[in-house]
């Protein structure tokens, strides 16, 4: 264990095993598995709960699911859920690592605002059938807000602030109503807090998520799987921008096949 020796910031340092493997994942492939887990825990949400059983309405859906295709379809949309829990942990990750590699946090930080802000509608017309819905928001908010935090503490090494910037990040993830809020939030600090302790960062990893997740019996933690796999390279493809576009068209594109399967 180390002590970093600044105006009182503390963080454990050990050798960390990331980018000495010369097999694993790359970053590029956990994009992959986390953009390909999203889709799969929306098509869960929007397409099966919202569509198929008519989740927004409780006696129709109580119906449905009580015949046998309902019931079928009912667990099938569960299995979505699930799987999609495998998500915002792999990104949590990811932003952290992003954010320490990139020259340009800032422009990161805006990029990660303005998709927030672009997905905002489609996110909302695909969970709620709004255009806009003002009471919750998308979990690229709560990925900006990270950002945010740990922009911070890079800048200073007074845990003070440091603390004080992730009591604040915290708390506007709550008002905000952001996806996986507080603990997304937590989350995404401690994977760049521990980014030099591989098993700090696993344990703290670990028992966030499955807090986050625990109606879901702790699944998200199985994200750290290939969390763990990674190793420290970024892969052979330029998928820089990929998040971005996929993000808020894959919610456009589930909300109108949602609409279609309604009105069938």
């Amino acid at each position: 264990m180390g002590m970093n020796t600044g105006t009182g910031s503390y963080r454990l340092y050990t050798s960390r095993s990331y980018g000495n493997r010369r097999r694993g994942l790359t970053g590029n492939q956990l994009k992959v598995l986390g953009i390909v887990a999203i889709l799969i825990d929306n098509v869960g949400a929007v397409l099966i709960q919202g569509g198929i059983l008519h989740a927004a309405d409780r006696t129709l859906y109580q119906a449905m699911i009580a015949t046998r295709s309902g019931h079928i379809w009912m667990i099938a949309g569960q299995a979505c859920r699930y799987m999609g829990r495998l998500a915002f942990p792999i990104f949590a990750f990811l932003v952290a690592e992003e954010f320490v590699r990139t020259r340009e946090r800032g422009r990161y930080a805006l990029r990660m605002l303005l998709c927030a802000v672009v997905s905002e509608v489609p996110f909302d017309l695909a969970v709620y059938h709004r255009v806009f819905y003002p009471y919750y928001q998308n979990m690229l908010f709560t990925l900006f807000i990270g950002i945010m935090v740990i922009m911070v503490m890079e800048y200073t090494r007074n845990l003070g602030i440091q603390l004080a910037a992730l009591g604040a990040g915290c708390a506007l993830s709550r008002v905000c109503q952001a996806d996986y809020n507080v603990i997304g939030v937590l989350l995404i600090t401690a994977m760049y807090w521990f980014r030099h302790n591989d098993i700090a960062q696993l344990a703290v990893g670990v028992v966030l998520c499955a807090l986050e997740s625990v109606s879901y019996y702790c699944v998200s933690a199985l994200a750290f799987v290939p969390v763990v796999l990674y190793n420290g390279r970024a892969g052979a493809f330029q998928l820089k921008y990929l998040f971005y576009v996929f993000y808020p068209v894959h919610l456009l594109a589930l909300y109108g096949i949602g609409q279609y399967v309604l009105k069938a």
